[in-house]
């Protein structure tokens, strides 16, 4: 119990550090003007709050469908699931900032996330 209740609050603390670090990257700089270092403090900023938010609300939504399941053994699935989804997400935002997003490179992205997700399942499933 103890560990689940450590690595919750390091998710916590991580995504609320994120979402901080994101909002000022919004508020304070200027994108017409700004050199290469300020968006990537924003897309990995944005990364890392996407990444948090998600896996908290994965993790709250697994541990409420199973309710006699061991929350311990979902929170490294919810946070795995939950990166990938916020790589999907930076990675398309990255590409449509640089106008280089079109459908088919998008639907690409999606499935190459699946598929990796699917793999890990597998993956796990074999030990």
């Amino acid at each position: 119990m103890t560990s689940l209740v450590r690595n919750l609050f390091f998710l916590f603390s991580i995504t609320l550090f994120g979402v901080t670090s994101t909002i000022l990257a919004i508020f304070n700089y200027n994108p017409m003007t700004s050199k290469l270092p300020v968006f990537m403090n924003f897309y990995t900023s944005f990364f890392v709050a996407i990444a948090g938010i998600t896996a908290i609300i994965l993790l709250y939504i697994k541990s409420r469908r199973a309710i006699n399941a061991n929350n311990n053994a979902l929170f490294w699935p919810s946070v795995r699931q939950a990166s990938l989804v916020s790589l999907t997400i930076t990675t398309l935002l990255v590409l449509k900032g640089l106008k280089i997003l079109d459908l088919l490179i998008g639907i690409s992205v999606v499935i190459v996330v699946f598929l990796s997700e699917l793999f890990f399942r597998t993956k796990k499933s074999l030990k």
